[in-house]
């Protein structure tokens, strides 16, 4: 792990037993993942077991469990809660990172909430999935509130992709700042709720 590794995976799940051990590995995998926190939100699947074997030993997994469901929103709120890094980051139970995605993102500067694009990969081909990216130059860009309300606005005939798809790296001070959180009423949209507060 290197010595300024400074983020938090924050990763909430339900019933993920399939695809949980990807997603923990490949947060792990990062040298700047200082923790990963997973938040088993009332599995009944063997969820936790899994993610426990897929731990590497190095002390940054930490596997919480809610015994009745509360929602993504409660869960996140709470990995945000016994965490610690300054950089905290979303991946869903389902997703994975590609290498070098952590050390993209933070190389770029004077950011509170960070985000690159999003790959959508067949199961069957997720395992060697990197190898085939395209590479694209780096084109940072400030997105305003209406850009981002129009990049979640879905399109007939266009495969999903909106904007409120992407988990983006987040600075916990600014969260702190502005008293930001997940809101636990919302089952859906979560996400979307936080990027763009009322």
């Amino acid at each position: 792990m290197k010595p300024n590794a400074d983020v938090c995976v924050i990763i909430a799940t339900k019933n993920a037993a399939e695809t949980i051990g990807r997603a923990i590995i490949s947060a792990l995998r990062e040298p700047e993942t200082a923790e990963v926190v997973v938040v088993d939100d009332g599995s009944s699947d063997g969820t936790g077991d899994v993610s426990q074997k897929a731990d590497d030993g190095t002390g940054r997994l930490t596997i919480a469990r809610f015994e009745v469901n509360r929602g993504p929103a409660a869960a996140r709120n709470h990995a945000i809660s016994i965490s610690k890094a300054p950089v905290l980051a979303i991946l869903d139970a389902d997703d994975f990172f590609f290498p070098g995605r952590l050390n993209n993102l933070l190389s770029q500067t004077g950011w509170d909430f960070i985000a690159d694009n999003i790959a959508f990969v067949d199961e069957e081909k997720a395992e060697d999935a990197h190898l085939a990216l395209e590479s694209f130059p780096a084109a940072p860009r400030i997105l305003d509130l209406g850009e981002f309300i129009e990049g979640n606005i879905s399109k007939r005939g266009v495969r999903r992709g909106e904007i409120g798809f992407l988990k983006p790296l987040m600075r916990r001070d600014f969260l702190d700042a502005h008293q930001l959180r997940y809101q636990e009423s919302l089952r859906l949209g979560e996400d979307y709720d936080l990027y763009a507060p009322r």
